[in-house]
């Protein structure tokens, strides 16, 4: 999950991470007349997983992949047959400590699905904030835009798990089908193959050739480093700050002390330096840096297809090297075409590379896969700051708007919408918005803003825009130059 740069007290972490089951399969949906090839991967412990189905997962094997995320967000009113949200499985141990685990499989289940060909599966920030509620379907359906839901409840005894889930029908509001699998958690991948295929069946894509999406000898053979490395994804999870990153990151250093090959563990752990990195938290940029985009190497030296890892690289390069953020971003939806994570930051690092105006349908996507994501606030903050860099100052005010709405805590939207109001003249609202800034961001001033803007990129289009719109509208707003 990547960080925008904003205070420490509004961070969420949308992104999931997770214990990896790899199947390698052929997908073939029932009545097409050619067969596709495909990954579907799994993930356990409330962690994004990756697998490497092939050395390479390019775009022009799937050029259709994200044909169906794009037009989902340009007709909402056409919901798209493989269409589903997987809802947060209940914990049946009634030991709060052993949510992460039933977290776990509800994240390893939306992740296997995301991968099937033509699936619009919702994000896991928008799936979780329905956590410990009842649940109409139909209402469901409507609000999301979905024809299908996933449920389901975990029951854990030792190293026994019992998983129950069910299938329902948003437009009849009815169960098409509900079972029982039992298994071990030394073994979770065999377990999550059977309900991966189960599923599969049902939604009339069929599994064949099926087998292991990781070897023997990549699956981690030691238990307990498994359960920290689910721990520390959960707490990632959780209200982001500097405190619980670094609870994170000792949960993950532990896991990999017990199976220093554990790629889970050391996605998480790369994924908490690289968030030390974007939230000003680190002592050494340079030298995180560095290891992340070692540990990132490593992983993908693994695990070529491994979307998060993309996904992370991407982070670290978006601000200061846009350019070079992109094929990052690209690779991660080639693999995952259900990202809102990397849907977003593209959309980002498009902006920062001089290119706004693609920004638009990326940014779209993303929240239209998941729109009550935790980081929603963030993504609209993003189509703010896009509407800004092509003069489009009216939709710039209404999207800095809802992110403020959305989140209170980020100065990002209040410092774009004081130079909209500056630009048109409505120097009033200006003024009020600034004081809202000043609360939150005391030392704001021009020349700060500007110091910010060009640390992000060096792209000369981008720049220009950035000075000549963003500058002038703060000025005209009146703020303090120094």
């Amino acid at each position: 999950m990547a960080d925008s740069n904003v205070p420490e007290e509004e961070q969420k972490e949308p992104a999931s991470v997770g214990l990896i089951i790899r199947i390698r399969a052929r997908l073939t949906p029932i009545g097409a007349a050619l067969a596709s090839f495909a990954a579907v991967g799994a993930v356990a412990g409330g962690l994004v997983g990756y697998w490497n189905v092939w050395k390479t997962v390019r775009a022009d094997v799937f050029p259709e992949r994200q044909k169906i995320q794009s037009e989902a967000r340009a007709r909402p009113d056409i919901v798209p047959r493989l269409s589903l949200v997987v809802l947060p499985f209940a914990n049946l141990n009634n030991d709060p400590e052993q949510d992460y685990f039933a977290d776990s499989i509800a994240t390893d289940l939306t992740t296997d699905i995301a991968q099937m060909p033509g699936a619009f599966v919702v994000g896991r920030g928008t799936a979780f904030t329905y956590k410990n509620k009842q649940v109409d379907l139909k209402t469901l359906g409507k609000d999301l835009g979905i024809r299908w839901a996933v449920q389901g409840a975990v029951r854990r005894a030792g190293d026994q798990v019992r998983i129950n889930v069910s299938l329902g029908d948003t437009s009849t509001g009815r169960d098409v089908w509900s079972d029982r699998f039992d298994g071990d958690r030394t073994n979770l991948p065999a377990l999550q193959e059977q309900v991966t295929a189960r599923l599969a069946r049902s939604l009339n894509v069929q599994l064949v050739e099926a087998e292991s999406r990781r070897s023997q000898l990549e699956q981690s053979t030691n238990p307990d480093a498994v359960d920290f490395t689910m721990r520390g994804w959960s707490k990632l999870y959780e209200f982001s700050n500097k405190a619980t990153n670094a609870q994170a990151k000792s949960l993950f250093d532990s896991a990999l002390r017990l199976d220093p090959e554990n790629i889970d563990a050391m996605l998480g752990k790369a994924w908490c330096i690289s968030r030390d990195v974007v939230n000003e938290w680190s002592t050494s940029v340079v030298e995180d840096k560095k290891t992340v985009t070692k540990i990132i190497d490593q992983i993908l030296a693994k695990r070529p297809a491994t979307a998060n890892a993309h996904i992370v690289k991407g982070n670290i390069l978006i601000y200061g090297n846009p350019e070079g953020a992109l094929p990052e971003f690209d690779a991660a939806l080639e693999i995952d075409p259900n990202s809102p994570v990397a849907y977003a930051l593209k959309g980002m690092a498009l902006i920062t590379a001089g290119r706004a105006r693609e920004a638009f349908p990326l940014i779209q996507v993303a929240l239209r896969l998941s729109p009550k994501d935790p980081f929603a606030g963030t993504w609209r903050f993003f189509l703010c700051h896009a509407h800004m860099h092509v003069h489009q100052y009216t939709e710039a005010i209404e999207e800095c708007r809802r992110s403020i709405n959305l989140n209170k805590l980020n100065w990002l939207p209040y410092s774009d919408l004081v130079s909209a109001y500056g630009a048109t003249g409505q120097l009033e609202l200006a003024q009020q918005t600034l004081a809202e800034l000043n609360a939150i961001r005391p030392d704001f001033t021009v020349q700060w803003f500007r110091q910010m803007g060009h640390a992000r990129s060096n792209n000369p289009q981008y720049l220009r825009e950035y000075d000549n719109l963003f500058l002038e509208g703060l000025r005209k707003a009146g703020v303090r130059e120094q």
